[in-house]
Parts: C-alpha cells; sequence; structure tokens
C-alpha cells in the first residue's frame, strides 16, 4: 500500500447501512424492526450530514475513539481505517492518531501513584531524597513544556519517582506533536474526541484540548460535530450485534 489514500470517496459516510460488512446485515436488521433500525440510522447520519469537518477528519477522529486504550474495538478499527482511505486519508495520518493516544493509558496513574504515595507514607516509610531524581524530573518537565506548550500538574509525582518512565512517555506523546502528519488544530480535535468518549471521560483533558483547538481555529460547530461523533459509540453494540446475528449468512 502506498501512503496516500485512494483519494477518492467509494463509501458513503452518512449511510448507516455502508457501515456493516454486507447487505445481508442491514437487511436482516431491518425484517426485525424497521423502525429500530432507521432510528439508529438517523443517528448515524447526523455528524455525517452536517458538514462542519472534512470526511478525513471525521473519520480519524472516529478511529482514534475505537483504537484508544479504553475502547480497542478491533471491527471498528479495521472498519474505519478502510473508511479514512476512502475519505482521502493517508497512512502516515493513522500512524499519527495512533502515536497521539498512546498516552491515554498514562491518565490512570493520575490516580494510582498518589495512592501508593499515600500508603508508602502509612506504612511509614519515608520519600527518598535523590537530587538526581529531582534534576531527571526537572529535565522531563522542561522538555515537555518546550514541546507541549503546557505542564499538567498531574505528572509532577509521574514524572518526580519514575523519570525513565516519563521521559520515555515524552517522547512517545510529543512525537506527532513534531512530525506528524495532521495540522495542530485537527490533532487537538482528535484528542478532544479521545476526552469526551463514554469510555474515557476526561474533563482536565478535554478543556485543554478545546481552549487549544480555538486557539487554532477551530469552530463550535466543529466541536460539537467532535461530540457527536463521540456519541455514536452507542451504536457499536447494536453493528456488532448485527454482525454477529447475519455477518456471517
Amino acid at each position: 500500500m502506498t501512503d496516500a489514500g485512494p483519494g477518492e470517496q467509494t463509501i458513503d459516510p452518512t449511510s448507516f447501512d455502508d457501515v456493516f460488512s454486507n447487505p445481508r446485515v442491514a437487511d436482516g436488521m431491518k425484517g426485525i424492526s424497521p423502525t429500530s433500525h432507521e432510528a439508529a440510522a438517523a443517528l448515524w447520519r447526523v455528524p455525517f450530514a452536517s458538514g462542519h469537518l472534512s470526511p478525513r477528519i471525521r473519520e480519524l477522529v472516529l478511529f482514534a475513539m475505537h483504537a484508544s486504550a479504553t475502547a480497542l474495538n478491533a471491527d471498528a478499527i479495521k472498519r474505519q481505517v478502510t473508511r479514512i482511505q476512502a475519505a482521502g486519508g493517508a497512512l502516515s495520518d493513522i500512524v499519527d492518531v495512533l502515536i497521539t493516544i498512546v498516552s491515554l493509558a498514562n491518565h490512570a496513574l493520575y490516580d494510582a501513584v498518589p495512592v501508593l504515595d499515600e500508603e508508602w507514607a502509612a506504612a511509614g516509610n519515608e520519600d527518598s531524597n535523590d537530587l538526581s531524581a529531582d534534576l531527571a524530573f526537572e529535565t522531563a518537565k522542561r522538555r515537555f513544556i518546550e514541546i507541549r506548550g503546557f505542564w499538567n500538574s498531574a505528572n509532577d509525582p509521574i514524572a518526580r519517582y519514575m523519570p525513565d518512565y516519563f521521559s520515555a512517555l515524552t517522547g512517545v506523546s510529543t512525537e506527532s506533536w513534531q512530525r506528524g502528519s495532521l495540522t495542530v488544530k485537527e490533532r487537538e480535535l482528535v484528542c478532544i474526541g479521545i476526552d469526551c468518549t463514554v469510555t474515557h471521560s476526561y474533563p482536565p483533558g478535554l478543556r485543554r484540548h478545546i481552549r487549544a483547538a480555538i486557539r487554532e481555529g477551530a469552530t463550535r460547530e466543529q466541536i460539537f460535530e467532535v461530540f457527536q461523533l463521540a456519541a455514536l459509540m452507542g451504536l457499536e453494540g447494536y453493528i456488532l450485534s448485527a454482525e454477529a446475528l447475519f455477518g456471517n449468512m
């Protein structure tokens, strides 16, 4: 495969029936309850018909949601790879998104590290006064700020206690921001999508990325459209079950 996508939209993004592996799946669900299927289809159409985001970025945002550590929907990932390329997206765009969302898993450590800190102290242990660890912390913090332009204080204990880990995390969480194929605005929209999903609602990150997206020129309508795409994850149970019922017939 080449880096560039096909450049020709061969999938109707507004069509809910096109989401399924073959027409029999949609027909089977219509046969059970045509009104329920149409209700699901109507919800699917809304964000794709509004036109505030480009077809390419819509598919990349959906891809990010399904490929995130809190979702990992293999069927949807495969579907989105096809849809991204049909919408003119490049393989480099896909890799950009994949690297951008790696650090999502670090959010869990914002709660885990302080718990260890409290229990360590409760057991009568003292903190290390290792000055080299302090130096490594300041180095990692400075590097992150230079590249990303902000600092999340929730990273303080992570960077201080695990400087080697945080240095590597900084490397992966800044890679796409330095060398990725998406624009900064597009990547901020991807991050908004990640932080507003039902599987990973993270208001502090959401606020930072909304602020940055607005600074990069994102409109309110574009951000609302990302929110609507996030809500489409509610249809995945319907989609996966439909495939289980009729996909192999």
